[in-house]
């Protein structure tokens, strides 16, 4: 039996490795078998980490019968945060969001930061002066790593391990977030390059070599500034301790600000690649969004990782008119402009707090005088910190200018868990004695750290399973594998039932599983009746599910509608409770002119289905559908589809006039749109202009030449202008994508016999192509 001291080494080994472990995985973690790949996966790692280390030490506690800690300030504003964090969680506008993360914003989760304040009391109350110094080491080899496989995609140079084949794929986030990382870890890399021997040395410049490189790629103007920033501080401090430098060595950092300020003056653009194009909220935009939430939310905000309801909610009108109008940002161009809309005047106190206390310990180091022996020794871990400081100085820096992800947070509080358990020697120690009021409580405390973060892991570790399914289900429908798909998704649902997003998912499928039941040749009428029942009832279910778990998100209450605007026709009151699902979705997104537009269209469905014998609430619905579109127009002037559904109106009314000159306008808005060029020529072949009519064609099949429909009327256009051989091409085209089809067979036989090309199929045009589109198209999308 292992006795109180072997159980106390164990102990100290899980805590060490199991931040270790942390520190070298974190910026380099991916999986591909979750949708998200970076954080979601770092967060899982992050909470059973933290927690394991967690247990480790209060069993350490209990066992050796004593309380150690470093007591400092920086605990109170610690503490606050994740006390504010809490908070916020509570009264948030979605409250598992905002406890869990993902599938919302999973770096500003209440877990996420538990964790890391886990982290933080682990390391500067925990670690050694050596263990903080290589863990330091160990996060700046694997930072150099994870800087060489970024800056390795941005070449184009795919690593065969890396699935995502894309230029702008790295192991840290977006770009931009990974310039960002790189100018953070920076002053270390130089500090270490500076002050390290032998076979370190050589490592670290290789890490310098790797960071001019990518930040050379990246080319960001935020980044710049922080490197500016970085190497500035650097050298600020080594013409002040010319007792510890080597002056010459000032010639690294001088040579990254230089290239800092080139690129800030000249502005040169770098050829790399092809990337995917980063988009962010501008901070304008972003702190008008925050001023407003505060307005309504001063105390605690909407809630951490609800920024996008806000969005929603209040952004302007006028950012409609920019060609981003329609992205849904999840977060502000600032760490800081978020946390103001998401945690109030609360959470940006805690956080300010927190820069505070350790800006206060900042001034202690480098002006008290117990640091004096450490500048006349040149001690390593002097140096260190220095570099730690600068590095934290220029991370909260950059909060003020750039979002943040899971990767830069644990950065974040790793820095201020290093730095303050460097310069703090002191360790306060309470005797846990058998008898004593506080033995009792820490074991009370005890009790429920394991038995809540046990919960926490298996729940954590469940959602995880569920984000597989759900992956794997959503791959699946996209291969076309629908019942595996439908599969995954329920087990997804039933393993994760408040997530929103996976609700929404399977309300779909379902509908696709409908649609292909209905085609279905195989299948009795009775059978068919029998699964389509319980195939809406299925989606109609899951769809509400949605909207109860998450009654804040327009996006759900859109789809919600989706689902009944869909099933218009076969469930009674259909159309009823789509109106009223996409009343609820404008309520929460009310400059959007998506929402009014579909909800236009479950009006004109109601007038042409439900109500077409009826003509007082036929003319009734086409009126209010008629409002709608205008209101959507009135929101966004170039709406091209809200034009196009006006067009339609027009048609249903018997308005030729009218619904010829929305298109037109239609047009305008949207010039490149295939289906609405198709539609126009469509409306001018049935007027009988077919010169107009072969122009609109035309432009359609130049944008997508193999759409179907689009030639056969263009076909049947030559034909009635006269152009039998331009008539046949565009045929030959339709039969090429489409060999099965015996009626086109039919009408190539009959204009090569110089027939009418519809001789023998019908009396009239039709109004329909009876043919499969090779590549179709939404109309007015």
């Amino acid at each position: 039996m292992k006795g109180p001291s072997a159980i106390v080494n164990i102990c100290n080994t899980v805590i060490k490795y199991s931040i270790y472990t942390l520190v070298f995985l974190t910026p380099l973690l991916f999986l591909p078998w979750t949708s998200d790949t970076l954080d979601f996966n770092k967060q899982t790692l992050l909470v059973l980490l933290s927690f394991i280390a967690l247990f480790a030490w209060t069993i350490k506690a209990l066992v050796a019968g004593k309380l150690s800690f470093n007591p400092n300030k920086t605990y109170i504003a610690v503490l606050v945060l994740t006390i504010v964090g809490l908070l916020a969680t509570i009264f948030s506008l979605n409250k598992y969001g905002s406890f869990w993360g993902w599938p919302g914003v999973t770096y500003e989760s209440f877990l996420t930061l538990l964790s890391l304040a886990l982290v933080y009391f682990l390391v500067s109350n925990v670690f050694s002066k050596k263990q903080i110094f290589t863990s330091f080491i160990i996060l700046a080899v694997s930072s150099i790593v994870a800087i060489a496989i970024g800056t390795l995609q941005l070449f184009g140079l795919f690593i065969p391990l890396i699935t995502a084949k894309n230029t702008s794929f790295n192991t840290i986030g977006l770009v931009g977030s990974f310039g960002v990382f790189v100018a953070i870890l920076l002053p270390l890399f130089l500090l270490l390059e500076i002050f390290s021997k032998k076979w370190l040395k050589m490592v670290f410049g290789v890490g310098l070599v790797l960071s001019i490189i990518c930040l050379v790629l990246v080319n960001y103007t935020a980044v710049w500034w922080l490197v500016l920033l970085s190497c500035g501080l650097v050298i600020i401090f080594g013409m002040l301790k010319k007792n510890l430098f080597d002056l010459r060595w000032l010639g690294l950092p001088i040579f990254f600000l230089v290239i800092a300020l080139f690129f800030l003056v000249l502005k040169p653009q770098i050829s790399v690649p092809a990337r995917a194009t980063e988009v962010n909220l501008n901070q304008s935009a972003g702190l008008d969004v925050a001023t407003k939430t505060l307005k309504e939310m001063p105390i605690l905000g909407s809630g951490q990782g609800t920024f996008v309801y806000d969005f929603s909610r209040l952004r302007n009108v006028e950012s409609n008119q920019g060609v981003l109008w329609n992205v849904k940002f999840d977060r502000a161009g600032s760490k800081i402009t978020t946390l103001i809309a998401t945690t109030g005047v609360l959470g940006l106190v805690g956080f300010l707090a927190l820069i505070g206390a350790v800006l206060f310990y900042s001034v202690r180091f480098l002006f008290g005088e117990n640091n004096k022996n450490g500048e006349v020794e040149g001690d390593y871990r002097y140096i260190i910190t220095v570099g730690i400081l600068i590095a934290f100085v220029v991370e909260t820096t950059g909060f003020f200018f750039y979002s943040s992800n899971l990767t830069l947070e644990f950065i974040y509080f790793f820095l201020i868990a290093g730095f303050i358990g460097l310069i703090n020697e002191e360790r306060k120690e309470y005797a846990l004695n058998p008898s004593s009021l506080l033995t009792l409580g820490v074991t009370f405390a005890s009790t429920l750290i394991f038995i809540f973060g046990l919960g926490l892991i298996l729940l954590n570790g469940q959602r995880y399973i569920a984000e597989i399914r759900y992956a794997n289900g959503v791959s699946a429908i996209s291969a076309g594998q629908l019942d595996n798909g439908l599969n995954n998704l329920e087990k997804a649902v039933n393993l994760n039932p408040k997530a929103d997003i996976y609700l929404i998912q399977l309300s779909q499928a379902y509908l696709l599983k409908l649609s292909s039941v209905f085609n279905d040749q195989s299948l009795s009428d009775e059978d068919k009746t029998q699964i389509a029942q319980m195939l809406i009832n299925n989606s109609i279910n899951a769809a509400k599910m949605a909207t109860d778990v998450n009654p804040n998100n327009a996006s759900d209450w859109s789809a919600r509608g989706y689902v009944y605007q869909s099933l218009i026709g076969i469930v009674p009151e259909a159309e009823d409770w789509a109106l009223k699902s996409y009343d609820s979705a404008i309520v929460l997104d009310p400059i959007n002119p998506y929402h009014l537009t579909e909800q236009a269209k479950v009006y004109m469905q109601k007038a042409l289905i439900v109500d077409k014998n009826d003509a007082n609430k036929k003319n009734e619905d086409l009126d209010n559908a008629k409002k709608q579109l205008d209101n959507a127009i009135e929101l966004k002037s170039d709406y091209a589809p809200a034009r196009f559904q006006i067009a339609m109106v027009y048609q249903a009314q018997g308005k030729i006039d009218q619904e010829i000159q929305a298109l037109e306008e239609a047009k305008k808005a949207s010039p490149n749109d295939v289906g609405l060029l198709f539609q126009i020529g469509l409306v001018y072949y049935q007027e009988g202009n077919f010169s107009k009519a072969k122009t609109n064609l035309e432009a359609a099949v130049n944008l997508s030449p193999n759409y179907a429909n689009a030639l056969y009327f263009l076909g049947l256009t030559h034909y009635k202008l006269g152009q039998n051989d331009n008539a046949i091409s565009s045929f030959q085209k339709v039969l090429d994508s489409n060999p099965g089809s015996e009626e086109i067979k039919i009408i190539l036989d009959n204009l090569k016999s110089g027939k009418n090309p519809l001789a023998g199929i019908s009396q009239d045009d039709p109004l329909q192509v009876p043919v499969e589109e090779d590549s179709p198209e939404n109309i007015g999308k």
